[in-house]
């Protein structure tokens, strides 16, 4: 499934070592993901650097791209969504650690190794957006025109009102 790509990795000890990883990684393999998606197809491309901070706390710092098809929430139609995420981890073994500002942590609860895979889904999941939808969209039938907007803005009904208000 990774070709090139450890299925699993030590995070510390690759920060030790100053490692880079990166790659392309199915959309089919991360299954968390798969409700929002549209279709399944494509690949998400990461490039992170394990690399250790000014105090030797291990840390993560790196890139994630793909282009995600989903479904606009506004027209129903398909669309892609461009995910560009900028990742900044601190590997901790307790919650209670003091991480560094712009960081944020990945506890380990032990030396065990982590699937690569999981680690990025996590970093997908959390640059989903919350409602998938165009900037503009291209066929939305129910959408006002601006005529429309502005006719319906001069015919006011309570009127009469205000002209029998001033006798």
């Amino acid at each position: 499934m990774l070709t090139g790509l450890p299925e699993f990795i030590d995070p510390i000890q690759l920060a030790k070592q100053h490692h880079v990883l990166k790659g392309n990684i199915p959309l089919e393999a991360m299954a968390r993901i798969h409700p929002s998606l549209n279709e399944i197809k494509g690949d998400v491309y990461f490039d992170w650097l394990f690399t250790m901070d000014d105090q030797q706390r291990p840390i993560v710092n790196g890139i994630l791209q793909t282009e995600l098809p989903m479904i606009c929430q506004r027209c129903l139609q398909p669309m892609l969504f461009s995910v560009d995420a900028t990742i900044a981890l601190m590997m901790a073994l307790a919650e209670k650690e003091d991480i560094p500002f712009g960081y944020e942590i990945l506890v380990l609860t032990s030396h065990h190794p982590v699937p690569l895979i999981k680690l990025i889904e996590d970093e997908l999941v959390l640059a989903l957006p919350i409602v998938a939808k165009h900037s503009t969209c291209p066929h939305n039938e129910y959408e006002l025109d601006d005529k429309t907007s502005t006719e319906a803005q001069k015919y006011n009904p309570f009127q009469v009102l205000n002209q029998l208000k001033k006798h």
